[in-house]
């Protein structure tokens, strides 16, 4: 059963400190690539059964949408490098050992779901599919309303100070 996280930042910010009884991870149940392999099929099927082509040319959906693409993946192997050269894990239910700041993490304080939005939307102009933009639009409403928060939340409970400059320097996507 899939359970969605409460919205509500004062709900995660209102269980206090961390102590020693509770779980250290953040109180996220969705995974996030699941959710967007999912918009990439709904949107698929979607336009199978009713239609929705993008009217531009192949040449320039593929290429425009081909960039879009390499950009989120350039995007994702940066920001899973700094997780992997740090030992850490990407697993959103596991505990985080520290506080990535630096690389990608400069300009957007999520740039793996930044870059899961981009390679969905690049494949959608790709492929010249409405239904798969729109989709992964909205699987980035799941992630900023339904992800993010639980997962900031932890962030403030683990890091304190840290985190709360860092949300004040760093935009949440760009």
């Amino acid at each position: 059963m899939l359970r969605i996280a409460p919205q509500d930042e004062e709900f995660f910010q209102s269980r206090g400190p961390m102590t020693d009884t509770m779980e250290d991870h953040p109180d996220v149940s969705i995974h996030p690539p699941t959710i967007l392999f999912a918009a990439l099929i709904i949107g698929f099927t979607i336009r199978v059964f009713i239609g929705g082509w993008l009217p531009f040319s192949r040449v320039f959906a593929e290429g425009f949408g081909g960039l879009i693409m390499l950009g989120g993946l350039g995007l994702a192997i940066a920001s899973i490098s700094a997780f992997a050269e740090a030992g850490e894990t990407l697993r959103p239910a596991t505990p985080s050992h520290q506080l990535f700041t630096g690389g990608a993490y400069k300009y957007s304080r999520n740039p793996i779901y930044l870059a899961m939005v981009l390679f969905g939307v690049g494949f959608g102009v790709a492929t010249l599919n409405l239904w798969i933009i729109l989709t992964t639009i909205g699987a980035g409403v799941i992630f900023n309303f339904f992800v993010i928060p639980g997962e900031e939340a932890y962030l403030k409970r683990r890091f304190g100070d840290e985190f709360t400059a860092y949300k004040a320097k760093v935009r949440r996507w760009v």
